[in-house]
């Protein structure tokens, strides 16, 4: 199955990325690494990810809706995990479309 996982250079969508391409799935993992917190960690997530049969990389703010799009158009996928976040309460009163 081919499955859209964003926020896969963080903890939980990394890991939810290896496990299912452990189990034969193709995953296209969507992440803008931004540097709220340590993008060397986010880098390290993603370079074992690479070595993986299976596996894309898409350096993309969720939050574009146009280039969202056009992953979806290009990719088709057939499943989507919505991982990503942006942390901030406060600043998503203000600014609801980049969450």
């Amino acid at each position: 199955m081919k499955i859209l996982v964003t926020g896969t250079a963080g903890f939980i969508g990394s890991h939810l990325a290896h496990r299912l391409l452990d189990r034969g799935d193709e995953v296209i993992g969507v992440d803008n690494v931004n540097d709220y917190y340590d993008v060397n960690l986010k880098e390290a997530r993603l370079a074992r990810l690479q070595n993986k049969p299976g596996f894309t990389e898409v350096r993309q703010d969720v939050a574009d809706r146009e280039a969202m799009e056009a992953v979806f158009r290009e990719h088709k996928p057939e499943r989507v995990v919505h991982l990503a976040a942006q942390a901030g309460v406060r600043y998503s009163l203000e600014n609801p479309h980049a969450y």
